[in-house]
């Protein structure tokens, strides 16, 4: 029988949502350039792989593939075995047009079941926003996308763009749509920059509510919670 939970493989996160993702969800990683959404996404679906035995697809509208890699080598995350051994699939679909969309749901569902996925990360929903014509349109295709995974027990990551000087989440609607929440922030300090982390929302889960620091090393993205 399959855990209702499962470990994220983002150190330190774990032990604030009660163990891990509900199993099926879809969770929103949310957060400003450069402050290490790509490296926990990969932690996340490497964790799987490689610890559970659990497929994972990522999904890519602004990075390729070798880039992908290559970045990820640096922190001791070799996809391109997971590929070699059937376990990873990462898709560029940079040129994707407003009129392929409906068909990259259907390849990301078909290459989903066709390596029984447990694993999905979109990266991200803002490059699908504005492919788009409106909202309304995204709206319906991020239900979808939800309910399809949700059936067939694939939990997914999206993420989500938030310009820097930005409060506003996303298109408005991901956080009604979404299970859970994780903010990803740097934030102005008085000797530079600094990252940080906070769980806005997950459902089913008795979560922790303080902010986290974001530290980022050779080892991978981890989060910490701040000494009082």
């Amino acid at each position: 029988m399959l855990s209702k939970r499962i470990p994220t493989g983002i150190t330190g996160l774990d032990k604030l949502v009660e163990g891990g993702f509900p199993r099926g969800s879809l969770i929103v990683l949310a957060g400003s350039p450069g402050a290490g959404k790509t490296i926990a996404s990969a932690q996340y679906i490497y964790h799987g792989a490689t610890k559970f035995g659990e497929s994972g697809v990522y999904i890519s509208f602004g990075e390729r593939k070798e880039v992908f890699f290559e970045n990820m080598d640096r922190f001791g995350l070799n996809f391109r075995e997971l590929e070699k051994k059937g376990k990873f699939l990462f898709l560029d679909l940079m040129t994707t047009t407003n009129a392929a969309i409906s068909d990259t749901l259907r390849i990301t569902l078909d290459e989903v079941r066709r390596i029984k996925a447990q694993r999905l990360v979109l990266d991200s929903f803002t490059a699908i926003g504005s492919a788009l014509n409106n909202k309304i349109e995204a709206r319906i295709i991020l239900h979808l996308l939800e309910k399809l995974m949700r059936d067939i027990g694939c939990t997914t990551l999206l993420l989500v763009e938030i310009p820097m000087g930005q409060t506003g989440l996303g298109l408005g609607f991901e956080e009604f749509v979404s299970d859970g929440i994780i903010l990803f922030e740097t934030v102005e300090v008085r000797f530079g920059i600094q990252k940080r982390s906070i769980i806005r929302k997950m459902r089913g889960t008795n979560h922790n509510q303080n902010y986290c620091k974001i530290v980022i090393s050779d080892q991978g993205l981890a989060l910490t919670p701040y000494v009082a």
